[in-house]
């Protein structure tokens, strides 16, 4: 992706003393924003319905194109964020860390149509620059998307997406996560990792060229 970082469109309205509470926010290229979900994080997924945000949480998200910046999400049928999403067709992927690592498999495993969600979890919650569900400003990288196509897959619905807006924290993201970003990553069941170095790949030789050998057979 050849894209930059552009000015800063809001400070914190948090305290950075408080787990899940992040700095000053900054809004990027919609393209570059596509590198907040290379490493297969979890994300939570903000739908909003007549007043009513609903926030679960999605693992099984992807990029698809780069002009125009699209995503892909799966989901359940039957789940409130499906529901919500082919009614109003636009939502926030909000991107948590690890200190939000219980609120997010909360989600993940609630379902929200029983509780309000976003005030059980004590979730923040602020307006999003381009579309009508909210940001979660607890979690360090926001992407605002609107549907553009939905397709069946066996037992799940696809959404294939545009990225109209990005946020990130900055001190998290230099054209993508840096090593400050603990992002979570699911595993199955109650288990997720996070963590682990960040490798540069033009720092690494090559493997010399083989030299002709005889075979062997």
């Amino acid at each position: 992706f050849a894209s930059s970082q552009t000015s800063h469109v809001f400070d914190t309205l948090k305290n950075p003393d408080i787990p899940g509470e992040v700095g000053v926010m900054i809004e990027i290229d919609p393209l570059m924003g596509l590198r907040m979900i290379n490493d297969g994080s979890v994300s939570l997924l903000s739908t909003r319905r007549e007043g009513k945000t609903n926030v679960s949480t999605v693992s099984w998200q992807m990029p698809l194109s780069q002009d125009p910046p699209m995503l892909g999400i799966s989901l359940t049928p039957s789940c409130l964020s499906n529901e919500l999403l082919r009614e109003s067709g636009e939502f926030v992927l909000s991107i948590p860390d690890a200190s939000l690592i219980a609120e997010t498999h909360y989600c993940g495993t609630h379902r929200g149509d029983s509780e309000d969600n976003v005030r059980s979890m004590q979730f923040r919650t602020m307006r999003a620059r381009k579309v009508i569900p909210l940001l979660v400003t607890n979690c360090i990288g926001h992407l605002e998307c609107a549907v553009r196509d939905v397709y069946p897959f066996g037992d799940r619905l696809f959404y294939a997406s545009r990225v109209v807006a990005a946020l990130v924290e900055e001190d998290y993201f230099d054209n993508g996560w840096n090593e400050n970003a603990q992002t979570l990553h699911h595993l199955g069941g109650d288990r997720y990792k996070t963590g682990g170095g960040i490798l540069d790949a033009k720092k690494w030789p090559l493997p010399q060229q083989m030299p002709n050998l005889p075979p062997l057979f």
